[in-house]
């Protein structure tokens, strides 16, 4: 199963320290990117947090598949 899958299945918003786990940063990295507008988040009183549907876009956008991978999966299908 992919990143992109594992997080597409989660149902409730994200935590700093999960998303640093999936993503393998420390906190310190997700709470500067989100500080930055470099990835999608919300804040609920002082917590930030992410939508996990829009991490997994984000992660979709920013990392898309290689079509060289993609096709060399394909040819070695054949």
């Amino acid at each position: 199963m992919s990143l992109v899958e594992i997080i597409r299945e989660k149902q409730e918003a994200l935590r700093v320290r999960d998303l640093a786990q999936l993503l393998g940063v420390s906190q310190q990295q997700i709470y500067k990117m989100a500080a930055n507008g470099e990835i999608p988040s919300f804040k609920v009183a002082n917590a930030v947090r992410f939508d996990p549907h829009e991490i997994a876009g984000w992660l979709t956008e920013k990392y898309p598949p290689r079509g060289v991978e993609v096709r060399f999966a394909a040819a070695k299908r054949a």
